[in-house]
């Protein structure tokens, strides 16, 4: 029967959201004597970073912590990812073997994965979580746990216990992207305008368009989506026929005037990311909120778990085409302290990603790839230590926390910092 229950499962920390910010919660919360589960709604582990065709990891990829340094050293043993370059914002890599050692990882550290798993459901008292029950494709179950992380990237967690959120609303959030890859067939193609699809002529009338080129012949394309509430779970079916429409007109664009007169005229379509690539939906109301005046001053914090390094990235909300990227100031390195990832009235939950506490120009920062492994692995170890001591997130002792993440290869020092991006100019190709 449809929505059945199929059991009920305990565990010390459960994380819900499969990205990139909660695989490394998951990595950073596995202890000798920790159980641990992370759910995931798709097939596979990587979020925007791999299901979402994000094949580039912004910020600093040097000095995250040795889960990710793991990750890194084998993407390169087997040429996998480009050369690290200080002076380029983002770090190319291919996407399916990604996804796979993030997998392979988890499961070598013992973490049980749920995939195809929402919450439909997050029973709590006094902002504290007894249990959440979760949709699978065999029906529901009920896991209980004593340390629970809402990596969804939207707080789906904390809006179901009914704590108020930050949320911008459409044409004020950082606008959505998707992304596709066109491969070279070695010969010309036929373009065809599909039925539906526009016909442009010109640069100025396409959506905002990045191309990163592979030496393999692949290209992948990001194209720039408007007018939707990433917060809206309409606006999101809406937001997804809306934007393969576009695609599709934009890949005959592509084919037939070039951007920037470059046709990809022997190129054919070959992938389309599984989901809308979301900047911006959520975040919580936590006990600090970080300022875009704390990025650009580089504060520090005595609770400091994780650095920034990235600069502001604003998209114009509300314009479809180009006319500039935005808004892509360099800030130098800053802290996120852990009062941005504790929300406000709630006890047993963390919140690490783009959803954790900040005005919308510090999140534009901190919301990246590299930034968000950073903190989904300091919430771990948060969570981990507060089960080991048997005592609330609250009373931990910061300094035993500061001091397993940088045993764990996250330096919180700022001076160790600065090569990542430091005085050049910035192209049009941010996240």
């Amino acid at each position: 029967m449809s929505g059945a229950k199929v059991g009920k499962k305990e565990y010390d920390i459960v994380i819900i959201g499969g990205g990139i910010a909660g695989v490394f919660a998951a990595l950073g919360a596995r202890g000798k004597d920790t159980s641990v589960l992370l759910i995931e709604l798709s097939n596979m582990l990587g979020g925007q970073g791999t299901a979402g065709g994000v094949a580039g990891f912004c910020g600093d990829t040097r000095r995250v912590n040795k889960p990710f340094k793991s990750l890194i050293t084998t993407l390169e043993k087997h040429q996998l990812i480009q050369e690290y370059d200080p002076k380029k914002d983002r770090l190319d890599y291919e996407l399916e073997p990604c996804a796979y050692l993030l997998q392979e990882m988890c499961v070598d550290a013992g973490v049980d994965i749920m995939f195809k798993g929402y919450v439909v459901e997050t029973n709590s008292e006094n902002g504290q979580i007894k249990s959440v029950t979760v949709s699978t494709g065999a029906g529901q179950m009920e896991i209980c746990a004593k340390q629970f992380i809402d990596a969804t990237g939207d707080c789906r967690i904390v809006e179901q216990m009914g704590i108020p959120l930050i949320n911008e609303g459409v044409n004020k959030q950082l606008p959505m992207s998707l992304y596709f890859t066109m491969w070279d067939t070695g010969q010309k193609i036929k373009p065809q305008l599909l039925p539906g699809c526009q016909e442009w002529n010109s640069d100025d009338e396409i959506p905002m368009t990045s191309l990163h080129r592979f030496e393999t012949g692949k290209v992948e394309v990001k194209m720039k989506v408007v007018g939707f509430d990433a917060s809206d779970p309409i606006a999101l079916s809406e937001v997804e026929i809306f934007a393969r429409r576009q695609m599709m007109s934009l890949v005959y664009f592509l084919q037939t005037k070039g951007y920037k007169g470059k046709k990809l005229d022997q190129h054919v379509i070959a992938f389309a990311s599984k989901h809308i690539g979301i900047r911006e939906s959520n975040r919580i109301m936590g006990e600090y909120s970080l300022t875009e005046q704390d990025l650009k001053n580089g504060k520090e914090f005595d609770d400091a778990i994780a650095v920034g390094t990235y600069h502001l990235d604003f998209h114009w909300p509300d314009k479809m085409e180009r006319a500039d990227t935005g808004i892509t100031t360099m800030v130098p390195p800053y802290h996120i302290p852990l009062n941005a990832v504790l929300p406000k009235d709630t006890v047993n939950i963390l919140v690490p990603g783009r959803g954790l506490c900040g005005d919308q120009m510090a999140m534009s920062s901190y919301r990246v790839m590299a930034t968000c492994a950073q903190t989904g692995f300091a919430t771990g170890i948060v969570a981990k230590q507060s089960c080991e001591k048997n005592i609330s997130l609250r009373e931990l002792d910061i300094k035993l926390v500061q001091q397993e993440i940088e045993e764990e290869g996250q330096s919180l020092n700022l001076e160790d910092y600065g090569e990542y991006l430091n005085h050049i100019q910035l192209g049009s190709n941010s996240c």
